[in-house]
């Protein structure tokens, strides 16, 4: 795999290589947010900034920032603190970890390990679809950080390809816990509300129904379907009705949007994206096992 421009803290991707991000009028560039030396501004999104920054010893983060309307909300405030409390819970080489956590200004932030590489939405983008080892790789590494977040009781709920990074060895890393759910914390979101990804969400996440780890194992396959056909199993349905795909409707066979794909590979990936929950593998790490034995037959 060549390695591209872009990686993630959170919601929000960055570009991993400084001067790709745009430092006009901003302005935090240049002073210190908490113990931190600002850099440069590496991306935004809807719900704040993301800056390169050098920490007292040296040590390059990356710096998210929230912006001031969120800020003011409490429950997005407590969202923050959660995903930052995760991070901080699971120590996995596999899970992107959270240094630092707190407020300038009145608005939070959060210093992640800085990962020079690219999410595995822009190797799509950039390569189309990837090779059978590759994928097999990519999805051990994210089964093993999602079950370290499992047994800390978390079920994360927005496995997607913008939440996993690729370092430049090529190691793959879970991030982005906003969404996430602690099995034995508090409910931040009203009973049978809908958080998550349309192209990647399990049917009982969809019907507001309890989320466990099957559920993450569920959007798993969708991203390893993905990565192996170049489009998520619905991708061809527009809006909503994707959601009524994903309750109903059979994911297309594999070898219709690769024909170079072995059967046991096509039968494989599609494990995971059974409709009931009780029928997918038992775990992400046997369902990326199963996959991975296939693909040596």
């Amino acid at each position: 795999m060549s390695l591209g421009a872009l990686a993630t803290v959170g919601v929000l991707a960055y570009p991993a290589r400084i001067g790709i991000g745009s430092d006009s009028g901003d302005r935090w560039i240049g002073t210190r947010i908490g113990e931190y030396q600002i850099g440069a501004l590496l991306g935004e999104g809807g719900m704040g900034r993301v800056y390169r920054a050098t920490g007292p010893d040296g040590t390059r983060v990356a710096l998210k920032l929230v912006r001031r309307e969120f800020a003011r909300n409490p429950t997005f405030r407590r969202r923050f603190s959660r995903e930052a409390r995760i991070a901080q819970t699971v120590k996995h080489p596999n899970v992107v970890p959270v240094l630092s956590t707190g407020e300038h200004d009145d608005l939070p932030y959060m210093a992640q390990r800085f990962i020079e590489g690219r999410t595995l939405a822009q190797a799509l983008k950039q390569e189309g679809r990837l090779d059978v080892p590759t994928v097999v790789r990519v999805g051990g590494d994210v089964a093993a950080g999602l079950e370290a977040l499992w047994a800390a009781g978390m079920v994360h709920r927005d496995v997607k390809p913008a939440n996993i990074l690729i370092d430049e060895p090529g190691r793959a890393y879970i991030t982005d816990f906003g969404l996430a759910k602690d099995t034995h914390g508090s409910m931040l979101t009203a009973p049978g509300q809908t958080l998550g990804s349309m192209d990647y969400m399990a049917p009982e996440q969809i019907r507001g129904e309890p989320v466990t780890a099957a559920t993450d194992t569920y959007a798993l396959g969708c991203v390893l379907y993905e990565a192996l056909c170049g489009q998520p199993p619905f991708a061809d349905i527009d809006g909503v009705r994707i959601l009524s795909a994903h309750l109903q409707d059979e994911p297309p066979d594999p070898l219709r949007l690769r024909a170079d794909l072995s059967p046991g590979v096509g039968q494989a990936v599609l494990l995971a994206l059974e409709k009931d929950a009780n029928d997918r593998p038992a775990s992400a790490g046997e369902y990326v096992r199963l996959l991975a034995e296939a693909a040596e037959r």
